[in-house]
């Protein structure tokens, strides 16, 4: 009995799973992760500075970086999902298959889609935790803020596979995705307002809710940082 094309995306996705836990890329990630919220939450206290005495300035820290998690969620583990099969010739062995080529790409897109989710749920769990014991409190824009960060982050995602499917080369694909999203959207962002054009539809500039939603600045995930400027209401972001 064939299985149903559910159950073959969740068989690909779970393989898909499996090599990221493998590879080394989730571990560093998981690092990553784990050096950020050690900087947060250590460095005050070296430094003799009084923690944020509300949860939403205390988390607002954390929300500015994760757009910038993101983005590196979404190079690692979705801008060469699809290219690296044509350049290392494994897609030769997969797609001959039994099963869909949509099968496959819907589930290698879910795969990047759960890992990119649990990696931005221990960063952001892990900061809800120490808010909460340093504020000893918690407020709904904690996971308002949560929510628009998965948000952004399917978008990212989404774009990395368009990128992969379009290109050749998997460094291409990368690099490709790493600036698209730390660079050139901020400067199309930037430029707009001046033709007098709302950028609601750069997807950098929508990501401003994230931090937006604990009353913090937009920051721009990348070298340099800065104000991402115009920020459309939530609704349209999403």
């Amino acid at each position: 009995m064939t299985p149903s094309p559910f159950a073959q995306v969740v068989t690909v996705a779970r393989y898909e799973i499996r090599k990221y836990i493998r590879g080394r890329r989730l571990l560093g990630m998981v690092i990553l992760v784990g050096l950020i919220v050690g900087l947060f939450v250590g460095l005050p206290p070296a430094l003799g500075i009084k923690y944020a005495s509300t949860p939403d300035a205390f988390v607002s820290t954390f929300a500015t970086f994760s757009g910038l998690l993101v983005v590196l969620g979404g190079v690692l583990f979705a801008s060469d999902a699809l290219v690296s099969e044509h350049e290392k010739r494994t897609g030769y062995f997969l797609f001959p298959n039994p099963v869909r080529r949509e099968i496959l790409v819907l589930g290698k897109i879910a795969a990047s889609v759960i890992v990119c989710a649990a990696v931005l749920s221990l960063y952001y769990g892990a900061a809800a935790i120490a808010a909460l014991a340093v504020t000893h409190s918690l407020t709904w824009d904690v996971g308002l803020s949560y929510v628009y960060a998965l948000a952004y982050m399917i978008a990212v995602v989404g774009i990395a596979y368009l990128i992969s499917a379009l290109l050749k080369s998997t460094v291409a694909a990368a690099v490709l995705t790493f600036f698209l999203f730390t660079l050139i959207f901020s400067i199309v962002g930037g430029i707009l307002p001046l033709a007098k054009v709302e950028p609601w539809f750069i997807p950098t500039s929508a990501s401003g809710i994230i931090a937006n939603a604990l009353g913090g600045p937009a920051i721009r995930g990348g070298p340099g940082g800065g104000d991402v400027g115009f920020v459309p209401d939530p609704v349209t972001s999403v």
